[in-house]
């Protein structure tokens, strides 16, 4: 995701500017249900937005990701632009697409062993124990490409790409499964979302800078020029329910930064090595430079609830309970995006196409992981049109994954088509799915 916290304003800096308030209200309303679905509705929010990253090209998801070191002509301005080098032709890509959702937490068995079941205290441990201590994740991407053109060492592309991704704290779940527990306290300190919407131009390159016995050594770069849409991401949300003999009373706070317009850059940089017996290897950095100035109508809203002693006897439920909501414009703030690292390597046998990729994300934020990734992938080509893909991953924001695609060639028009099973390599632990098409001219 964008949203980079060093870069973003303290309060009083908000405050201290032009503050334009909208609207302040007081009303009835349940302590634990407000606070709860407060907290709710704001990753609800965050997660609707139009969504969905897909990691380049459909070819590329086919193959569970290895496409570092395989990807050429236009396909390269995603994963490696050093490979624009060794891509001799044209190419031009139409009208393609990807959607990718996924969670931390539930699969699909989880799913199908609650769904209209009675739940006991057994079903509800198994239930929490699915969700990691960093709280409960909700991630959803997508892109569409639009045009590009690739001749010899020089491409261009155009895509329109959103994404957006929320946290809900462990707690709220043990809350809703286990209800208020006399003489506890339950925070909602982990919750927290953000998402964007922006479209994209780039402009690619390769160039070999030396040939010796190792092989055929190229680097190149990516400029991207990026048009804001929209941007959002919680600054703070927390809340508490505390539950005694004689009252239940919470806080509920929250804070959101949103944006409309604005516009930025990213740089990709990278090196290929066509190496003897066939095999490729190839190096990126994506996202070496960026920066994104969120500048359209930027506004801070705050919201905030409190409630003390509600209880039976207590029938001054205005007095008990208050909330109130304020928005404000605030200046302009800059972002950036998230950066990391891939390595790979990739060899023909015969008919068979081998890849496999490493992904280390160099910061933890939306889209990338400090975790490392590995990626393996496929793709046979048996005379004829049809190219079955297939490929596996492992670590990463995601984990385990499976992914199946299919590529058709007629002449110098090819289809792709994948889909990507996140979470596990067995429908069963199916955490999130992808989809993704896309169509190309090859000369």
């Amino acid at each position: 995701m964008f949203y980079d916290h060093t870069t973003a304003h303290t309060d009083n800096q908000q405050r201290a500017g032009c503050r334009r308030p909208i609207r302040r209200t007081s009303a009835r309303r349940g302590v634990a249900i407000g606070i709860a679905a407060g907290c709710l509705l704001a990753i609800c929010l965050i997660a609707g937005v139009d969504a969905s990253f897909a990691q380049g090209s459909v070819r590329a998801w086919g193959m569970g990701g290895a496409y570092l070191s395989a990807a050429r002509g236009l396909e390269a301005t995603a994963w490696n632009p050093a490979n624009l080098a060794f891509s001799p032709g044209v190419s031009v890509g139409f009208a393609s697409a990807a959607l990718d959702i996924s969670n931390n937490a539930f699969s699909l068995g989880r799913y199908n062993e609650v769904t209209g079941a009675t739940l006991n205290q057994a079903d509800k441990d198994r239930l929490l124990a699915d969700i990691p201590d960093s709280g409960f994740k909700l991630e959803a991407d997508v892109r569409a490409s639009a045009f590009g053109v690739h001749v010899g060492r020089f491409a261009m592309s155009f895509q329109g790409l959103a994404a957006a991704s929320g946290t809900l704290d462990r707690d709220v779940f043990e809350l809703v499964l286990n209800g208020n527990q006399l003489d506890e306290t339950v925070a909602f300190e982990k919750t927290n979302g953000e998402g964007y919407a922006i479209g994209s131009a780039a402009l690619s390159t390769g160039q070999p800078v030396a040939q010796t016995r190792l092989g055929r050594l190229s680097v190149g770069g990516s400029l991207r020029y990026y048009q804001g849409f929209y941007e959002l991401h919680v600054e703070n949300a927390s809340g508490s329910i505390t539950t005694t003999m004689d009252e239940i009373a919470g806080d509920a706070e929250l804070a959101l930064v949103t944006a409309s317009g604005g516009t930025g850059y990213g740089v990709d940089l990278g090196a290929a090595l066509e190496a003897p017996l066939g095999w490729t290897f190839g190096l990126t950095l994506d996202n070496v430079l960026s920066s994104m100035s969120w500048n359209g109508s930027p506004e801070r809203m705050e919201f905030s609830l409190s409630a003390v002693d509600i209880n039976l006897v207590n029938e001054d439920f205005d007095a008990a309970v208050a909330d109130a909501d304020t928005t404000y414009a605030i200046d302009a703030y800059s972002t950036s995006l998230p950066r990391s690292l891939r390595l790979g390597a990739s060899n023909t046998f015969g008919k068979l196409l081998v890849a496999a990729d490493y992904v280390q994300g160099l910061e933890g934020r939306y889209g990338v992981s400090t975790t490392p990734q590995f990626n393996a992938g496929l793709e046979w080509r048996p005379v004829g049109a049809v190219r079955p893909r297939f490929g596996l991953s492992a670590g990463g924001r995601v984990g385990q994954s499976i992914a199946g695609g299919l590529g058709m060639k007629f002449g110098p028009w090819r289809m792709d088509f994948a889909v990507v099973n996140r979470g596990g390599y067995l429908p069963y632990d199916l955490r999130g799915l992808g989809f993704a098409f896309g169509s190309l001219l090859e000369f």
